[in-house]
C-alpha cells in the first residue's frame, strides 16, 4: 500500500509539475487548433503555454524559489573542530553506469558538485570516514553509490575511508539507512543546498545530529539574504535581460522539493 501511494504521489507531482502544464498547454492547444470549431480555444491555449515557457526562460523565479530553500543553512566553510565529527555523509544524486566511459561522465553535474564538497570538507577532518548513500536508479545497474565510492577512490580517497550505503531509494530512505551507521552522533551532512531543508528534517525526525554542509549552492550567491527591497527589485528587473534554459531545470527542482516535503510532513516523516 505504502508503495502504490509513493507511485501515486511521483505520478501526479509529475503530472502537476510546471513543465508537463506547459507541454500540456501547448499539445492540446494544437490539437483544439486543428479544429476550426475550437479553433480559438486552441489559439488561446497555445498562448497560455507560450507565455509560462517565457516567464519560466525569461523571470528570475526560479532564482527566487530556489533562493528561500538555499538561504536556510549557511555554507561550511569550515567544518566544526571536534573529535566527535568524523563522519562526512554524500547523499546521492543521478548517476548511471557506463563502463565505456570515465565515472566523471557517468555521474550528473549536480552529484559531482555534492562529491567535490564531500572531498572538500574530508581533507579537514582527521580521521574521517566519508559516508556515500545512494541505491539503485536503473535496473540492471548497481547502486549509485558504488559510482560515487568508485569517483572518491579515484579523487585519492582511500578505500578504507569510504562507506558504501546501498540500499536507499530516496531521501527519507538514506537517512534510515545512514543513521544505522552513525546513530545519534554528530555528522556532516552534505548534499545540496536546495534539498538540505528536506534532508535536515529527515535527520532530525529520526533523532539524528545533522550538521548541514551545502553543495551545488545555485542562487543564493547572486541574491544574498541581506539584500534591500531596492536590491531586489534591482535583482529581478535585471534578471529578465538573462534568459535561460537553465531555468526550466531549476523550477522543477523547486517544484519538486518543496513538493517532497509537503508529502513527508503528510507522512510524518518531517
Amino acid at each position: 500500500m505504502h508503495v502504490i501511494m509513493e507511485t501515486l504521489t511521483r505520478s501526479v507531482g509529475i503530472l502537476f509539475s510546471p513543465l508537463a502544464i506547459m507541454v500540456i498547454l501547448l499539445g492540446a492547444g494544437v490539437m483544439l487548433s486543428a479544429s476550426r470549431r475550437h479553433l480559438r480555444l486552441g489559439r488561446q491555449t497555445v498562448i497560455s503555454g507560450a507565455v509560462l515557457y517565457l516567464v519560466f526562460m525569461f523571470s528570475p523565479l526560479a532564482e527566487f524559489l530556489i533562493r528561500n530553500l538555499e538561504k536556510q543553512f549557511q555554507p561550511m566553510l569550515s567544518p566544526p573542530a571536534s573529535p566527535k565529527v568524523d563522519r562526512i555523509v554524500i547523499l546521492s544524486g543521478y548517476g548511471e553506469a557506463n563502463f565505456d566511459f570515465p565515472v566523471t561522465s557517468n555521474l550528473s553535474d549536480e552529484m559531482l558538485g555534492r562529491l567535490a564538497e564531500g572531498i572538500r570538507l574530508y581533507r579537514q577532518v582527521p580521521a574521517a570516514k566519508l559516508i556515500v548513500s545512494g541505491g539503485v536508479v536503473n535496473r540492471g545497474n548497481g547502486p549509485v553509490s558504488g559510482l560515487m565510492a568508485d569517483f572518491l577512490r579515484q579523487m585519492g580517497v582511500p578505500a578504507d575511508d569510504i562507506v558504501v550505503e546501498g540500499n536507499s531509494r530516496n531521501t527519507y530512505e538514506n537517512l534510515v539507512e545512514v543513521r544505522k551507521l552513525v546513530g545519534s552522533s554528530p555528522f556532516i551532512l552534505v548534499t545540496s543546498a536546495y534539498h538540505l531543508p528536506r534532508a535536515v528534517g529527515v535527520a532530525r525526525k529520526l533523532q539524528m545530529y545533522p550538521l548541514p554542509a551545502p553543495a551545488c549552492i545555485w542562487a543564493l550567491q547572486h541574491y544574498p539574504p541581506q539584500m534591500s527591497t531596492a536590491q531586489w527589485a534591482a535583482a529581478f528587473i535585471t534578471g529578465f535581460a538573462y534568459p535561460s534554459t537553465t531555468r526550466l531545470a531549476r523550477i522543477q527542482w523547486a517544484y519538486h522539493e518543496h513538493l517532497g516535503y509537503l508529502w513527508y510532513w503528510l507522512m510524518d516523516r518531517i
